[in-house]
This record gives C-alpha cells, structure tokens and sequence, in this order.
C-alpha cells in the first residue's frame, strides 16, 4: 500500500517536472520559484526523477563542489516514447513522441490487408517500425494510444463497428499489447477528436482545465465527442454521441446544403448544447470544401439563440483530421506519465512540434470519408511516356509497381540505339511500345504522365512542350541549365494549370529527411549556418565521360551535381538562396589525355571501382571545360549563412551535411543505410561521439529508395493533387543558385544575386499548384 506522505511526494515530483519541461535547462532556484517548493524540497525530488531516468543533471552546469547537485537541470531525451495511431479504414496515422510531449515523426500508412488477423498484424507491424525508428536516441516504447472507427468500451474491445465490420469484438487494446509488450489504450475516433480539440485549446490557455467541450462531426452522420469535466465522456453502453440518423441526409452527400439542412444541423446541435451546456461547441466537417456549409450551421446557432441568451460559444474545427492522433497522443502522455510518477492524474504534457502531424496531413487523404483500399482506389492504369532513355530513365520502371499503377507505353529517344536503351534500360519489347525520335512522337501516341529524363540542356523544351499538351512531368533534376529556361518552365506551368513535379529525391532520403526532423523539432534550436562537402568520389565515371563534362549541355557541376544539396540545405533551413559566391576550377582531369567519344555508351558501360587513381582515368570525354573542384558560400533570405563544396575525385563518395543552430549541432557521417546523425547539444570539448546518435535507415544503395518515394509521390499528386514535399519553386531556387554560383566562379570570384520570380508564380507553387 502506498502511504499518503509517498502519494504527496510523487505529486510534487510531478509538478517539478511540469516545471522542467516548460523551461529545460533550469536551475534549482528557477525550478524552486517556477514549483513553489523550498530548495531541499527540489533536489529530493529531482534526484528521484533522476534515478526514474526522466531528468539529468545538465553537463554545462557550474556545480563543482563535491556532493552538490548540479547548477541546472534539463530533461532526460531518452526517457522514452509513445505512440500514438488513428487507425482508420485504409490508412493510419502513426506519430512517435517523447515521453516529454516533444512529436519526432508523423506518418500515413496506407492499410491494405482487410482480413481481421492479417489487418490487426499490419497495424502492428507499423506501429512497431515508427517506435522502432525512434527508439535510438529517445530511449524505449513506454504506452501507445489508438483511436479507431465503433463503439469501444473501457477495456478497449471494439463493441462495433459498421466501417470496419470484421474488427467487431475484437480486443484491440490487449492485442496490441501483447504483440508489442507495452500498455495500449483505445477509443473511438469521435472521443479522441473531442480530446485534442479540447486539450490543444487547454494547452493554448483558451479553456480551463475543467471545461466541458462538446464536439460535433458531420461526416457521413452525426456525431457527437463530450468532454466533461476536462474528461472524456463515454456514456453507460459507450455510447455516448452516437445520433448518426438524426440529421437523415449526411453532409458528404451534396456540395451545398440547403437552408433547410442547415436550420435542422442548428436546431439538433442546439438541442444537445441545451442540455449539456458546453464552454465550447467545435464543428467539423468530411473535406475542407464544407468549411463554407459549417459556418452557416454556427452562424444558425447563434441567430437561433432567444433574445437575452447567453451567447453560444461555437467554433470550426482547429485541427480537421489530425484532432483524433491530438487526442490519442494527449491519453499516451497522460498515461505514461501517470505510469511513470505513480499518480493517476498527472498534470497534462503539452506536445510540441504538432507542424510535423499537419504536414503529413496536407500530403494526402486520411479520413473516415475514404472507406476503400488503397490499390481499389487507383483509376485506370496511367499511359506513361519517357522522354531520353539514357542512365536515369529506369527511374520511371517505378511507376510501375502495383501501388502507383502505370505502364510505359511510349518513349521519345532521338539516338540510333533507342531499341536496344529500351530494352536494357527499361526491359520493355521494343516492338510494343511507341518510339518516337522527338517529343512530338511522343505527344502524338497518347500518355498520361511523361517522365522527362533526357539530357539536361534538354529539359525545358521538352517539359514545355508537355505541359502545354496537358501531360503532367515528372522532370528529373536540375530543372533547366539557364534562369532564362528555367523561369519558362515554372510559367509554362502556371499559365497551363498542368501538373509539374521535379524530381528532387534527396527530399525522400532518410538521412536528409531525419535530419530536418531534428531541426524541426527544435533540437539544435533556430539554425544558423549549414555546410555541406561533397565527396564525389565516382566523379571521374559520372560527369567527365559524357554531355555532363560540357557547358554547353550542362552548364557546370554548381549546377548539374550541387543541385541536390542546394535544395536539401534550403529545406533545411526554410529558406533560399539570395545571395553568392563561388571558386574553384579544373585541377585534375584536364590533365588526363586519354580521351574518347561515348555517345553509344552509358555510364553503366564503363563504371568501375578500379578505375583509380584518378589520374589514370581512360576514355574521358574529348571536350572537358567544367570544374572538378568548387565551393560556394550563400547567404538566405532568413539570414542562414551555408557553404558548399564537392571534389570529383576523392577515394570515398559521400556527403556530409552540418547544420549549425542556436541550441546544438548536427552532423551525419555516412548518408546511406549504416551511416549515423550525431547530435552535439551540450558544451565540450572535443566529443566524437556527440551526445546522441541516430542511425540511418535506407537508401543502402544510393537514392534508389528515395525514387520510389519520389514517383509515388508524383503519381499521387497526379491523381489526387496531394501536397508534395519536393517543389518547382525549390528545384528553381536550387538552380538559380548554381548558376549565379557558376557565374560568379567564372568571374573573378565577385559575388552575384538572385533574381526573383513574379509574386503570382510564387503563390501558385507555394498553394500545391493551385489557382
């Protein structure tokens, strides 16, 4: 039994804690105003949130004395985490937070087994890998919270549930906890969604702690969330809310609802508020177009109010569809709390970096209103064309798996060896597909979507053209070799309203996008300075054996190569180029003499390892006139300061990044599968190890991950116009900056600026190609 004065200590540890993660690092005296309790008093109860392994002492603290404690305190990163899922019909949402309240990663994941034990394990599955990504650094999973479709009871059985029949009486809580070995905690989707609009309002200081809340969902029915009391309201039966028949006509079932809908919307949520008396009504609708008819029922509910009435508190919907993981995510750091302190009602945790949920969100559907699979939601299989069937044309090999649901059915390849290209660069017959020697063939023999993989001094023709015949492009990067051709694809774009994705697939890799995650969410603070060193060790095999080693198709490496990692470093920082300047020139390979037309050849041809040293490279290409050894030092337009710099022959062939913040530092050794993100956030000397490690995931052999990522992230926009994490307007400032960087190399080293672009073609790539 636990005895009152161990109840009363573990309390105030909870409130020092509280007060830790509002101002971490803190000194004892900072934590002994912030609680209110005397100096002892915190130190006790810091050194028993220490042994619990939630708190440390901070290693930049001036306690020197022998047995004093540290000057200043901080929160332990790897206390652990939790998970929290909105597991719907065809996709879940799964977000991995610190114990903390601080959100690392936020992914959909499409479900496409239907089978009740074959659907339980995938949702398990993917759980266990968004937790197991996490773990290192962050320290072990500790709870999981689901929100899902039906009635759920206390014991987190689904009771019912008509979008997902076969899960009717299953167990969820306990069988998820007995395939991961942590605690699970389940309800219904509504409650959940009821939850987080009323814990990010508590959070944000706009209702009190014991407000009650009532939520109304007009999806496909009428549904109702209660919060009461500042807790969730589940009724006798669990089922409280469930009023779906009572408006008879759904609001996803017409555009524009009547008057009378809207007076019978306003007259049934009135009726419910009458009775409950909520602080606050929050409504919500299926699709962001119903935002219009939702304000019309508030607009109702308030005229419908009697004269000298109490006004009633209604609002639209903050958070749409990331309200439920918000509730889910508040009952995980509720529970793992409570677990964690031995208190049942712990203070709240608030959770930040939630810009990492509503991003994920803006990439695609993920609501109840989508109630079929993923692969029976494809339409027809999408005609594909290719347009150079050169070394990179397999890329589009990748709209061909079952999920994206395409065909290569057309290429345009102007050299006499077009037949045989198709066949070992795309394994297609060359006799049952259309080939054309120019983009016009292609045009002409009917496509869906067109991948525009051709030389570089290419691109912009050829994607114009395309755009111009309604084609949506997948445009392999760079974007263009000239601004002048560069800005003429982003306004060929916009005047025709086609759909243009470039391919800029560092966006998809885990290094890169495990890095910005850490800067997202604060680890290092507000960033300061990137610098990135490119070790193109293959160099020699890739760019000075064919049209890359020529200005004329390529403009220069600044441009051609550096592209990817200006664009990766403008991620990173939110931010673009405005101002450079660069050096560098040809120090090697001008040297090497032996030199030979590969027109008739691919890189794939003569790549090889043993090609070294590089002074004894064979076969380079008879005119060489781009560097082999740059730098470049850029200015943002948010004041960031970042630095580039490749060589083409180094033994090794990688790319380090450092970002540089406030707060910390980051830096990834190795960018591939095996490779580590070391974080530097406490002051030291010299510290290899850095003060936590994060492995990369993936992309074992180069970007070959990242351009499934990539293809199916175009085939999607194309099909649905989800949000996109790659941009025109990022390939564009990417270029922008290699070609002023080049420029400025090729002139005396004096620095050049940026252009800009008209504000309107800015909006439309800003808006995800939308007028």
């Amino acid at each position: 039994m636990v005895s009152s004065d161990q109840e009363a200590k573990r309390a105030r540890a909870d409130v020092v804690l509280a007060a830790l993660r509002d101002t971490s690092p803190a000194t004892v005296r900072d934590l002994v105003t912030k609680a209110g309790f005397s100096r002892p008093t915190v130190i006790s109860l810091l050194g028993a949130l220490e042994s619990h392994g939630v708190v440390r002492q901070s290693s930049g603290g001036a306690g020197n004395a022998v047995g004093r404690p540290a000057a200043s305190w901080e929160i332990e990163p790897a206390a652990g985490i939790i998970v929290a899922a909105d597991v719907l019909v065809s996709s879940a949402l799964v977000v991995v937070a610190s114990i903390h309240g601080g959100i690392l990663s936020a992914r959909t994941v499409a479900i496409h087994s239907q089978q009740r034990e074959a659907r339980l394990a995938e949702v398990s599955e993917m759980i266990a890998e968004a937790a197991g990504r996490q773990a290192p650094g962050h320290g072990a999973l500790r709870q999981i919270a689901i929100s899902t479709t039906g009635v759920i009871d206390g014991d987190g059985v689904i009771q019912r549930s008509d979008l997902v029949p076969q899960w009717n009486g299953l167990p969820l809580a306990a069988e998820i906890s007995s395939r991961l070995g942590v605690p699970v905690a389940v309800d219904n989707d509504i409650n959940m969604a009821a939850l987080g609009e009323f814990s990010a309002r508590r959070q944000a200081g706009s209702i009190a702690p014991d407000a009650d809340l009532l939520m109304v969902q007009m999806t496909r029915g009428f549904n109702t969330g209660l919060v009461l009391g500042g807790r969730v309201h589940h009724g006798r039966q669990w089922n409280a809310g469930e009023v779906s028949d009572i408006l008879g006509q759904p609001l996803d079932k017409f555009d524009s609802p009547t008057d009378e809908w809207v007076e019978s919307a306003a007259v049934a949520i009135g009726s419910v508020a009458a009775v409950i008396d909520p602080d606050l009504i929050v409504i919500t609708g299926p699709t962001p177009a119903s935002l219009l008819a939702i304000r019309r029922v508030v607009a109702r509910l308030i005229s419908n109010r009697p004269v000298g009435a109490p006004p009633l508190p209604a609002e639209v919907s903050g958070l749409g569809w990331a309200a439920s993981v918000s509730g889910a995510l508040a009952v995980a750091l509720h529970t793992a709390a409570g677990t964690l302190l031995g208190i049942p009602d712990p203070r709240p945790v608030p959770f930040r970096n939630f810009d990492l949920v509503t991003a994920e969100l803006e990439k695609g559907p993920h609501s109840t209103m989508t109630t079929t699979v993923p692969s029976q939601l494809r339409t027809d299989t999408l005609r594909v064309g290719v347009v150079g069937v050169g070394a990179r044309a397999s890329l589009a090999l990748n709209s061909e798996l079952e999920e994206n649901n395409g065909a290569i059915t057309a290429v345009a390849e102007p050299h006499h060896l077009a037949r045989e290209r198709v066949v070992s660069r795309l394994k297609k017959d060359p006799d049952e597909i259309s080939i054309s020697p120019d983009v016009g063939g292609l045009i002409k023999a009917g496509v869906d979507v067109a991948f525009v993989t051709s030389p570089d001094d290419t691109h912009a023709d050829a994607t114009c053209a395309l755009l111009e015949a309604g084609i949506p492009v997948y445009l392999e990067k760079p974007l263009a070799i000239t601004l002048d051709s560069a800005t003429r694809v982003l306004t060929t774009a916009y005047e025709t309203g086609t759909k243009l994705y470039v391919g800029h697939n560092m966006r998809h890799m885990n290094v890169v996008r495990s890095m910005r995650d850490l800067i997202r969410t604060g680890r290092i603070g507000e960033v300061k300075a990137i610098w990135c060193r490119h070790f193109v060790g293959n160099g020699g095999d890739y760019y000075f054996k064919d049209w890359h080693a020529t200005r004329e198709h390529g403009t220069g490496l600044l441009l051609q190569k550096a592209a990817h990692d200006i664009d990766v470093m403008h991620w990173f920082a939110d931010s673009h180029t405005t101002d450079v300047v660069a050096m560098g020139g040809q120090t090697l390979y001008n040297q090497v003499s032996d030199r030979r037309d590969n027109t008739d050849d691919l890189m794939v041809d003569w790549f090889s390892h043993d090609n070294w040293p590089p002074l004894t490279q064979k076969g380079l290409n008879p005119v060489i006139d781009v560097e082999d050894l740059s730098m470049m030092l850029m200015r943002m337009e948010s004041g960031v300061f970042a630095s580039y710099e490749q060589c083409h022959y180094t033994p090794d062939y990688w790319r380090n990044y450092t970002v540089i913040g406030t707060e910390g530092r980051i830096e990834n050794f190795g960018d591939g599968e095996g490779g580590l993100i070391r974080l530097w956030n406490h002051r030291t000397e010299y510290s290899a190890e850095g003060d936590e490690q994060f492995p990369i995931l993936g992309d074992a052999n180069g970007h070959g991950d990242a351009d499934v990522l990539t293809v199916t992230e175009f085939i999607r926009f194309v099909r649905s116009g989800a949000r996109t994490d790659t941009s025109p307007l990022g390939a564009w400032y990417a270029v922008a900056a290699g070609i002023q960087a080049t420029d400025s190399l090729r002139h005396g080293s004096t620095p050049r600026q940026i252009p800009s672009l008209p504000g309107e073609i800015v909006t439309y790539f800003l808006n995800n190609q939308v007028k």
